[in-house]
């Protein structure tokens, strides 16, 4: 295994490390320490010698730290029990599902380039994030949704093609967010409402990268909004609750203005928004960046910033 790429996509191979431990536990009612550690070995592409690499630097020491923070962050949220040294499933609990790796795992199984209908996608879903394995069904609703929104995205953007029920990967276009120009051209081209409702998917997909629950993300929409296009709400590992009030402007030359960010602060605060967060393909005007400085609970997210956020969190220009 390559340490290199190793780290480039820690993300990546975490959460494939999270499924291995969901795996293991579903299908074992009981396991100690060391027994889940080698099982999730197994699963892996490490090589015995690798496994047995003790260096600081070795992938083998980072993918232990890896499964230990997966099994931290499992036990934290309830859906795993640690008990003299033996962890078991919580089977009561439901799995937390992030957005952003069901759309990493779908877009692997469409990448098999073998047609597979929306209810064997689910099920290969259901069983390599264990909500199979679950006593409720929350998780598998919030499964299927998340399932569902990425399959229609992809009809959508014509990535994929459905005959007689199946799903086949029709073609590979470049990536909108391989260029900025592209990305920031694309996100110009298509309008104010459809700016929002990527605003709205990629802030769901940074959050819920962070770690952080997302209970709400959506588009507020029409002209009675009452200055705030998006809403988002969220709950940090701690409890700790959020109401972040987004306005979202794709402008092709202009500036944010500072009239513009005052306006924003005003209806962040009528709104009860506990934090707020002013989204624009284009940039802000020095004095709306000054503003926004002496403003603790705000922040600006400009053309360059949002490519930057986009690329990090892999979320394509609608």
């Amino acid at each position: 295994m390559d340490i290199t790429a190793l780290k480039k996509n820690q993300s990546t191979v975490k959460a494939q490390v999270r499924r291995d431990v969901v795996s293991v536990l579903s299908q074992k009612s009981s396991i100690t320490k060391k027994e889940l550690f080698e099982a999730v070995y197994d699963l892996s592409s490490l090589t015995e010698e690798e496994r047995h690499d003790a260096n600081v630097d070795s992938p083998a020491v980072l993918y232990r730290s890896l499964i230990g923070a997966v099994l931290t962050d499992a036990i934290e949220m309830g859906e795993i029990s640690y008990e003299g040294n033996v962890y078991s499933l919580n089977r009561d609990t439901p799995l937390y599902i992030r957005g952003y790796e069901v759309k990493e795992y779908v877009k692997g199984i469409l990448k098999e380039n073998v047609p597979y209908t929306k209810k064997e996608i689910f099920k290969k879903c259901e069983i390599a994030f264990g909500t199979n394995s679950t006593v409720t069904n929350k998780d598998d609703n919030r499964l299927r949704a998340y399932v569902g929104e990425y399959l229609n995205t992809c009809e959508r953007k014509g990535t994929v093609t459905v005959e007689n029920g199946a799903y086949y990967l029709s073609k590979e276009t470049e990536s909108i967010i391989d260029s900025y120009d592209n990305f920031i051209g694309t996100l110009n081209s298509k309008g104010g409402e459809n700016f929002e409702r990527f605003g709205a998917m990629l802030l769901r997909a940074f959050y819920e990268k962070a770690g952080v629950t997302v209970d709400e993300c959506k588009v507020t929409g029409g002209s009675d909004d009452g200055g705030i296009d998006i809403v988002v709400r969220t709950t940090d590992k701690l409890g700790f609750k959020e109401f972040i009030c987004v306005q979202a402007k794709a402008r092709r030359n202009a500036h944010v203005t500072l009239k513009e960010v005052r306006e924003f602060i005003g209806a962040m605060h009528t709104q009860g928004g506990t934090k707020g967060i002013y989204l624009t393909t284009s940039v802000f005007h020095e004095d709306a960046k000054r503003l926004i400085e002496d403003v603790h609970n705000v922040t600006a997210i400009d053309g360059a910033i949002l490519y930057k956020i986009a690329k990090e969190c892999n979320v394509n220009a609608l």
